[in-house]
């Protein structure tokens, strides 16, 4: 699930094949990245309605991406990085996971790791791609699993199935709303696991103590967690540590509260 720079670096002088795709803007791309990375932007991209077929058409527009970089090396293991952990690159890799690539990895803090290390950078060159709204083929496999729907979000109960809040504290108390949001508060059975409890320095925590972390917010192992945030980027990166920490049973509402909010007959909750 995720590589560090070190070993990226000693696997790739032992002969390993990777993808190395670089998930900042394209500027910072193209100014000095990883020797042979690739681009795609996987940030800006969000869906207004999560039901089941609004996950297949994002499924579909993300392999319309995705796919040409990935056909790009055959058989190697893609890794997308950004300049540490944050809520980009585990938003790559978790379309990488949504399109079958299971091996797909997470450059545990980013090109700032890689700096550290003493490896060397370049100018980024090559493809560069970006999940968009657009015409997209059906996509040929996707796992529904690592997302949910709005109906199943509203059906949590808050123990069998738990939503949880990957946003600061004061978005999930509703003292804080966005400017494109007409409402302000948290989902209903939803727990508080700010994102930036699960990272460090821009790495992850280590898996015990994401997982004491996720325990004391609330979270059962044996529950199935719905991850959301705003518009779906910091929720990929709670996922991610999720997953790191052994909750298996994890998914992300891609439409967040950014859609939730849009719709006025969805309950909601205010304060601590």
């Amino acid at each position: 699930m995720i590589i560090s720079a070190q070993a990226l670096h000693l696997r790739q002088s032992r002969g390993e094949h990777f993808l190395l795709i670089d998930v900042r803007d394209a500027a910072e791309w193209q100014q000095a990245t990883l020797p042979g990375a690739l681009h795609c932007n996987v940030y800006d991209y969000f869906i207004a309605d999560s039901t089941e077929a609004g996950l297949a058409v994002m499924a579909a527009e993300a392999a319309s991406a995705l796919e040409p970089l990935l056909a790009s090396y055959p058989g190697a293991t893609p890794v997308f990085f950004e300049n540490q952990v944050g809520m980009r690159s585990p938003r790559g890799a978790w379309f990488a996971w949504l399109l079958g690539h299971e091996d797909a990895l997470i450059l545990d803090g980013g090109i700032e790791a890689w700096r550290e290390a003493g490896f060397a950078t370049a100018a980024g060159q090559g493809l560069s791609r970006t999940i968009a709204h657009q015409p997209a083929a059906e996509a040929t496999r996707w796992q529904r699993d690592l997302v949910c729907t709005r109906q199943q979000v509203q059906e949590a109960d808050g123990v069998a199935v738990i939503n949880v809040d990957a946003r600061r504290p004061s978005e999930f108390d509703g003292s804080f709303a966005h400017d494109c949001c007409p409402r302000a508060g948290r989902i209903p059975h939803s727990a508080l696991l700010f994102w930036e409890d699960v990272v460090s320095g821009g790495h992850f925590l280590k898996p015990e103590e994401i997982r004491q972390r996720a325990l004391n917010a609330g979270l059962r192992e044996e529950a199935k967690l719905q991850v959301y945030c705003h518009r779906g980027a910091r929720a990929a990166t709670v996922l991610a540590a999720l997953k790191r920490a052994g909750f298996s049973n994890v998914s992300v509402y891609v439409g967040s509260w950014h859609e939730w909010a849009e719709h006025p007959e969805l309950p909601l909750l205010r304060g601590s």
